[in-house]
């Protein structure tokens, strides 16, 4: 993790834009690096775009290019040079050596992101397993100034090259303890998880700083924090839904994504995710005032497909309404998601017809019926009311008449309880 002093890292840019792609799409993903870039406290300088049929093999943007940049760097005296991409190993090292500047990609500007954001035991784990898997290939040339120290032409392995295989195997090492570390949690969660089979869990998802967050905190009447930047959440989060229905609804926070979000984060976080694949219904947030509506669900939705929660039941919440100055363009909106639900954090009454859809999404999942409760088993008459929803409640000669509604796994748990 680099270190941050008072004064602020000065960055500049890069962007390719490949010539089968739009322009629209490489100018987005410089303006969101540059969002990324203010996260971490950065001071842009400028920024540059390369158009290519495909990226240069060991100089990714070609080194015609790189000598422009490298003269902005010594004028502006530039600390980090961003590039919106990944760069391999060996282009990293070249890109670095030409313009005598640190050179991130994108996935070490947001693993960096990760690592200040990361608040709990767990998340600093996972951010760091991550890290580790990205560095342990980039380790060549890192030592490379021992060798010209020491090396000789007799030498057969130089001082570097050890230092390199001593590292790799501090790396795995702890690469090894990080995992185990995380199957542990990842089982503790796993036995949470059974201990609310007889809830309904909620999971919300979406592109990073949707608003999520802001948006549990209405429906549940939390105060978790808030911050308008990226990757204010990493942590899983879970609240009850103040309803009248049973069993409980439970909604859950999570991180959020992004466009090419790195693969060894998403492996990482697995666990933590584990909880939207698990959901009963998702949430799936987005930024109603962002112009990139439809990458933004796209992204998400992606996402879903990696962690294999694709298959849950979803409901589209557009957020940030009150951003939206002009009548057209909600109008336009709610044509094309007809199914969605406009909502906003600052207007309480729409957080109440999303929170109607969700109780209405979970009826139609209730089986509604009659029993008749013995008096000798009258202990019983609380399960109704923690296991599902009790409507009447009539007591006869030949027992507690109850209707209620319930799911039908709780229906069966009912059942077997009446026959023991």
């Amino acid at each position: 993790m680099i270190e941050y002093t008072e004064e602020k890292k000065r960055v500049f840019l890069v962007g390719l834009h490949l010539k089968s792609k739009k322009i629209e799409e490489t100018l987005d993903g410089l303006q969101e690096m540059a969002s990324l870039a203010t996260t971490l406290g950065f001071e842009v300088t400028g920024q540059e775009i390369q158009s290519r049929s495909t990226p240069d093999s060991r100089s990714f943007i070609g080194a015609g290019k790189l000598e422009e940049i490298k003269k902005h760097v010594s004028r502006e005296e530039v600390d980090i040079v961003l590039f919106d991409h990944e760069l391999s190993p060996n282009q990293g090292k070249h890109v670095e050596s030409l313009l005598d500047c640190m050179v991130w990609d994108r996935t070490q500007v947001i693993l960096e992101i990760f690592a200040n954001h990361a608040r709990t035991p767990e998340s600093r784990d996972q951010v760091e397993l991550a890290q580790l898997k990205y560095m342990l290939p980039r380790l060549v040339g890192l030592w490379a100034h021992l060798d010209r120290e020491k090396g000789g032409i007799s030498a057969s392995r130089g001082t570097g090259e050890k230092q390199i295989n001593i590292d790799r195997t501090l790396i795995r090492t702890r690469i090894t303890r990080l995992e185990n570390a995380l199957k542990k949690v990842a089982k503790e969660r796993q036995v949470q998880s059974k201990k609310r089979l007889n809830c309904f869990q909620i999971g919300l998802v979406g592109y990073t700083n949707a608003g999520k967050t802001s948006l549990i905190n209405c429906l549940t009447g939390s105060d978790l924090l808030a911050e308008d930047k990226l990757f204010a959440t990493l942590e899983s989060t879970t609240r009850i839904l103040p309803t009248d229905t049973k069993p409980d609804l439970l909604i859950s926070d999570t991180v959020g994504f992004i466009r090419n979000l790195p693969h060894n984060l998403i492996a990482s976080f697995r666990s933590t995710l584990s909880v939207v694949k698990e959901a009963d219904l998702l949430l799936h947030v987005v930024d109603a005032s962002s112009p990139n509506i439809e990458q933004h669900i796209e992204t998400t939705r992606k996402v879903l497909v990696d962690i294999e929660a694709d298959k849950v039941p979803q409901l589209l919440v557009f957020n940030k309404m009150d951003r939206l100055e002009e009548a057209m363009d909600r109008m336009i909106l709610a044509k094309t998601y007809p199914d969605s639900i406009a909502v906003s954090a600052l207007a309480p009454e729409t957080v109440e017809i999303l929170r109607a859809r969700i109780i209405e999404h979970f009826a139609k999942r209730f089986v509604r019926e009659c029993t008749v409760l013995p008096y000798d088993k009258g202990e019983l008459l609380s399960r109704f009311y923690q296991l599902g929803t009790v409507e009447e409640l009539e007591y006869a000669e030949d027992g507690i008449h109850i209707t209620h509604a319930a799911t039908l796994t709780n229906k069966n748990i009912l059942a077997d309880l009446l026959k023991a």
